[in-house]
């Protein structure tokens, strides 16, 4: 395989910026910004989140803010934090009384364990920024945590409880039915029902979406446009019916207090779905727009819009597809620097890889930039013959005259010859016309004259370059060539217009008593006595230089009675206005 420099640069290129994207920063001289007081120590951060919950109405969304939710979804950690930090007061209030002079107001460890037993265990660590905050492992375990210290009663000298209905999950908890609040697997009842509910709230409301701006789609195409397909239009509506659905779910879920694991686990899931509903909702959504740009380009003259669509419309998906993948592995939490930086580790075997895929890639480009075809050319490459059918991506079709369907990479059109025969000014005829051999000369001469007369009467014939002349002696016939260049826009027009000519040929020869030979062979049989040959050199050559003699005579004369003494100018054609007469002959 041979190794283009440009791919070997471009890999270049590409490993350095994935190097130093991998490369560790270097620390930053300035310094680090002072730690709010609030947090600034276990005592600190402990003193905020239970003044939080002295204030009236109790200030949920301060004592959240001491609460590490680093590890939740950005979306759901204002209203998911405002419930666990009610779940981490009451998990304290029935465990341990929080005295704060004992905790200490400064520390030189980086972890602080404000509560430990067989339960599990609540902690502070401190983060990168140098806050104090309740760490991630024990918002993880809060759930469990609460679920088994909830029916026990509060400790005792602990002032202000936190409250009750908290959040929808919390409030739908303290009013739905003892019978309900029992755990099935890991949700309790009324979650499950609640589950089941947003499921079917979110079926129906997706389809009485999708049916309402379908109803209104279809007659705002009945009456305006007819330029898209209602069929494809319609297509486009059915993913955006299933992104209600799941918005419907994605708002209901939030109003059943499940558990940090599930919540986060769904949450994300939701989000990926939602990212491929979108992006099979572009593809359709672009699939529409070419088709239009599609309908518009067939009115024009230029073909080369019919080739840029297709191209434009796969770019524009494999775009959608890259981001919606970039989009959903950010909703998954993988880390995209790390992940490019592994592409600079393994960039070489990639660069190696995808060689043909990049070579056909700015193959596609030079096709645009060359020009050396368009949409319906007729076209010669290689051994493949046929017309253009499609510019792609990555390959061009070829639909050969035998109805089959070739595709070729682009990458091998930039490097072979191609003959573009669609793009020809003229299309040549040559043929050679046999007359039979008893012809006379002058018929010759009228017959060769006549078919000159019939080119430049024709309508779609070349006037300024043609032949028609008497060229070869055939082994049956006295051979014509007739040379001459249709100025048709196709091939079937092409056809015609010889059908034509040559027909108006036969009927030319018909009114001149012009017969054309075929095949035949005469076989002469005669009987004589044999004589013996008479011996006499002297004699033979006598008769020899007589005949030659008289040979010379008759010549000179042909000559005299054709062209006489003078050379004849070269042939000149009559240049038709604003065509430029050249030699287009072999």
């Amino acid at each position: 395989m041979r190794h283009r420099p440009w791919l070997a640069a471009l890999w270049m290129m590409g490993f350095a910026v994935t190097a130093m994207a991998a490369a560790p920063a270097t620390p930053a001289a300035e310094a680090t910004p002072a730690v709010v007081a609030e947090y600034a120590s276990p005592r600190a951060t402990l003193t905020t989140f239970l003044e939080a919950f002295y204030e009236v109405p109790a200030d949920l969304g301060r004592a959240a803010d001491c609460l590490d939710l680093g590890d939740l979804p950005s979306e759901i950690r204002g209203i998911k934090g405002r419930e666990l930090a009610a779940e981490l007061k009451n998990v304290l209030d029935r465990t341990v009384y929080v005295d704060l002079e004992e905790v200490p107001d400064a520390t030189d460890g980086s972890t602080y364990i404000v509560l430990r037993g067989a339960e599990g265990e609540v902690a502070l660590a401190r983060s990168i920024s140098g806050q104090w905050l309740f760490s991630a492992a024990t918002v993880a375990s809060l759930d469990t945590l609460h679920e088994a210290v909830k029916d026990r009663a509060v400790v005792a000298g602990v002032g202000r409880t936190a409250p009750e209905a908290v959040t929808p999950g919390t409030w739908l908890r303290s009013h739905a039915p003892e019978a309900l609040r029992g755990r099935v697997l890991f949700l309790e009842g009324w979650q499950w029902l609640g589950i089941l509910l947003i499921i079917f709230l979110g079926f129906v409301t997706g389809r009485i979406f999708t049916a309402l701006v379908t109803s209104g789609l279809s007659r705002l195409l009945e009456r305006r446009s007819r330029s898209i397909d209602r069929s494809a239009a319609l297509r486009v509506v059915r993913p955006l019916g299933m992104i209600v659905m799941l918005v419907v779910w994605g708002l209901g879920i939030v109003w059943l207090g499940l558990p940090v694991g599930i919540f986060t686990l769904y949450y994300r899931a939701l989000k990926v779905v939602g990212v491929g509903v979108a992006v099979v909702s572009v593809f359709r959504f672009i699939d529409v727009l070419a088709e239009i740009l599609a309908r518009k380009a067939a009115y024009t003259e230029s073909q080369y819009d019919d080739m840029l669509i297709p191209l434009v419309r796969k770019s524009l998906k494999v775009l959608a597809g890259a981001a919606g993948l970039v989009t959903a592995a950010q909703f998954l939490g993988t880390d995209l620097t790390a992940l490019l930086a592994s592409l600079g580790i393994g960039g070489l075997a990639l660069a190696l890889a995808a060689q043909d895929t990049v070579g056909n890639f700015f193959g596609s480009l030079m096709v645009f930039l060359d020009r050396p075809f368009k949409v319906g050319d007729w076209v010669i490459t290689g051994d493949v013959e046929g017309t253009v059918e499609e510019v792609g991506f990555r390959s061009t079709r070829i639909r050969t005259f035998y109805n089959s369907l070739i595709t070729l990479p682009n990458s091998n059109l930039v490097k072979a010859s191609v003959d573009n025969l669609g793009d020809r000014r003229f299309r040549r005829w040559k043929t050679v016309l046999g007359i039979a051999y008893d012809t006379p000369p002058e018929k010759i001469d009228a017959f060769c004259e006549g078919i000159r007369e019939l080119v430049r009467r024709h309508p779609y014939t070349r006037k300024d370059y043609f032949h028609v002349y008497l060229n070869e002696f055939g082994s049956d016939s006295l051979q014509i060539l007739v040379y001459v260049f249709f100025a048709t826009p196709d091939w079937a027009t092409e056809l015609r217009e010889r059908h034509r000519l040559g027909v108006d040929i036969i009927r030319l020869a018909t009114d001149l008593g012009v017969e054309f030979a075929f095949p035949t062979q005469t076989l002469y049989l005669r009987r004589e006595e044999w004589t013996k040959p008479q011996r006499g050199g002297n004699r033979y050559a006598e008769a020899s230089s007589n005949a030659v003699a008289a040979a010379k005579k008759a010549a000179a004369k042909l000559a005299e009675e054709g062209v006489g003494d003078e050379i004849p100018p070269p042939v000149q054609f009559e240049k038709p206005p604003g065509q430029d007469a050249g030699d287009a002959g072999e």
